[in-house]
């Protein structure tokens, strides 16, 4: 078992990289094309008809494929306000193991959907470019497997900690405690 965890671990800091790479890539073609465009438009007062949809179809990438990277490091924006108001550190990793779940559950059963949307799509062309429509569309596809694919890495380690009660402190709780060490400062210099 710890054979195929270390294999899946090695395969998952691949997928990484790579997706670390491609969202690099396209922040660079991005801000390349914008600056072409805006210098085109402004020196020569032509702009390229197709600047526009290519970075919309970039800035879709990066975000569906770029939040794979944020689950990875489990910084997705979360409502954990019950997790953070359960003191019982078993209750909170089961907590914590049932939405992330959820979450991967939900990824995946959206899945078809986004295929059918990318089979709909298919014949049709995007104006600007030329590219087809499905290219939009895929984006979810690859980010929903990534985002799973980085949560099934992180979460058995994450609820293992919470359980054993070794999991750091979240920056709600240090600054809960950090606003309770003032108070208590200042009622004792009173």
């Amino acid at each position: 078992m710890k054979k195929l965890l270390k294999l899946y671990c090695k395969f998952d800091d691949v997928v990484e990289k790579i997706i670390k790479w491609f969202c690099a890539a396209l922040l660079f073609i991005m801000i390349c094309v914008c600056f072409v465009n805006t210098v085109s438009r402004y020196a020569f007062h032509h702009s390229f008809r197709a600047a526009e949809e290519i970075v919309i179809l970039c800035a879709v990438w990066v975000t569906c494929v770029g939040a794979s990277l944020t689950a990875r490091e489990d910084d997705h924006v979360t409502l954990d306000l019950l997790q953070e108001l359960i003191k019982n550190h078993k209750v909170k990793a089961v907590l914590y193991a049932i939405t992330r779940v959820l979450t991967c559950f939900f990824l995946i059963a959206l899945l078809p959907a986004a295929f059918k949307m990318v089979r709909i799509y298919a014949p049709m062309k995007l104006t600007g470019t030329g590219l087809p429509q499905w290219v939009l569309y895929v984006s979810y596809v690859v980010g929903s497997i990534a985002m799973a694919l980085g949560y099934l890495r992180i979460t058995p380690g994450k609820v293992i900690a919470l359980w054993k009660g070794t999991e750091e402190k979240s920056e709600y709780e240090k600054i809960n405690e950090t606003e309770k060490e003032q108070l208590a400062e200042k009622e004792g210099d009173a």
